[in-house]
């Protein structure tokens, strides 16, 4: 069936709500690739939203999957524990930021591990504020999307919003109001931090800073190193907690398992699901054993959370990892692109900024006056991308960023097709007419 075939049937059976940036209907992926009903190839640099980042139908994944499906599907870790729930536990705190010991609960996404780390924030320290950061996304959940940044789509007409919920500066340094740059910038961002809590929250009413490394959503913006550190010596200060949202930066995508790593920071608790289990609905929260044992027996729960099949999924993932070298390899295809296109930026001046960690790279782009955000450029981007073969994605709180995730397995011919369709792809779009809604 053709993807127009498909699509007809769409309109007449699925919510409109549950969108879709291409409109292609995928029937085969293997690696870096993904075939579409109408038998045409991409190179998929969206891996589902950074959830394939070992590429498609890995064969270890898969037979470790099918290993498990065998013996038995499903019984729910509240019903009787099975071994693969524990040793993903093991296997997560081996690997989580920080020497500090570690516990580990399991869920079914991103949202719910982050709703489950707001749970356990509060328990732990018997406060219920959370502060959260603009150009936020941390899911689509009743506390997810509260604590998200952007409106539309993610939280217009959805209220009333969890309560207790509070929303200071991210450290967006490209687009700073205060005139600075590295160090200083995120200095600043610091200090309207610090006064934010001090004079209109209360420091003493802080359960836990939220925040994402590298903010996804908001424009694959990397926080930098002097904000994070301050906000880990800030929270120790007042008593509160530091959670990580590594939902979309983590399982190796920057070249580190977890983006913190870059700098050595040890969070309180870690929110990580996409790549974890390569496809698989598995999310999970790890946390420092002194906070998650401030949680009592039965107070956590997920019917699904920990399934057997995705813990296989996952404890393979892990292993493909560890064993084919992948976060050095995710590591040089970053370097690799980021070279690519800080020479392209040079020559083009709608490229406006080119930034990330690893193979988690944002393009911003921008209008003449090297400023103002161009999200039409960047949908004319995306059409031409895929045009051409390559699977990109939109984001940023202004519509104008390109995000790139391609697979960190993939081969350098790969990495050399991608960035000649990207490049040839951006020449286009920029004479291109507008591609209508």
């Amino acid at each position: 069936m053709s993807n127009s075939a498909i699509a007809q049937r769409r309109a007449l059976s699925v919510a409109p709500a549950a969108m879709s940036v291409h409109p292609i209907s995928p029937v085969k992926a293997e690696g870096a690739h993904v075939w579409d009903a109408d038998g045409k190839r991409y190179l998929d640099w969206t891996v589902g939203i950074a959830v394939m980042n070992i590429g498609h139908s890995h064969p270890k994944v898969v037979s470790a999957v099918q290993r498990q499906v065998a013996e038995f599907q499903h019984l729910c870790f509240a019903v009787g524990m099975h071994e693969s729930y524990v040793e993903l536990a093991e296997r997560l705190a081996a690997i989580a930021p920080g020497p500090s010991p570690k516990r580990t609960f399991l869920v079914n996404s991103g949202a719910e591990a982050v709703e489950n780390t707001v749970k356990i924030a509060r328990v732990a320290t018997g406060r219920q504020g959370i502060v959260a950061f603009t150009h936020a996304f941390h899911g689509r959940t009743h506390m997810a999307l509260s604590l998200t940044g952007k409106s539309d789509p993610y939280k217009a007409g959805f209220a009333p919003r969890a309560a207790e919920v509070y929303r200071a500066a991210y450290p967006y340094l490209y687009r700073n109001p205060f005139g600075l740059t590295g160090e200083q910038a995120a200095e600043a961002y610091l200090e309207q931090l610090r006064d934010l809590v001090a004079t209109t929250i209360g420091e003493n009413e802080v359960a836990a800073f939220l925040i994402e490394p590298v903010a996804g959503e908001g424009g694959f913006i990397p926080a930098p190193e002097r904000f994070l550190r301050g906000l880990r010596e800030y929270a120790d200060r007042i008593g509160a907690l530091w959670i990580d949202d590594e939902v979309q930066a983590g399982m190796g995508r920057t070249g580190r398992w977890w983006a913190v790593d870059h700098f050595d920071l040890e969070p309180d608790l870690v929110a990580t699901a996409k790549a974890l289990a390569s496809g698989f609905p598995l999310g999970a929260v790890v946390g420092k054993a002194e906070v998650m044992d401030a949680v009592g027996p039965g107070m956590l729960g997920s019917t699904f959370g920990g399934n057997p099949s995705a813990c296989a999924a996952a404890l393979a993932t892990i292993e493909v990892i560890q064993e084919e070298g992948l976060l050095q390899r995710a590591a040089t295809i970053g370097d690799a692109i980021r070279e690519r296109m800080e020479a392209l930026q040079r020559r083009q001046s709608a490229l406006g900024d080119v930034r990330g960690l690893g193979a988690m790279v944002g393009l911003e782009f921008v209008r003449d006056d090297g400023h103002t955000p161009d999200p039409e450029l960047v949908q004319r981007l995306v059409v031409e991308c895929r045009e051409r073969g390559l699977l990109v994605l939109p984001t940023g709180t202004y519509g104008n960023v390109i995000r790139l995730l391609p697979p960190i397995r993939m081969s350098d011919a790969e990495l050399e097709l991608g960035l000649a369709t990207l490049e040839s792809a951006i020449a286009v779009a920029r004479g291109a007419d507008p591609v209508p809604a």
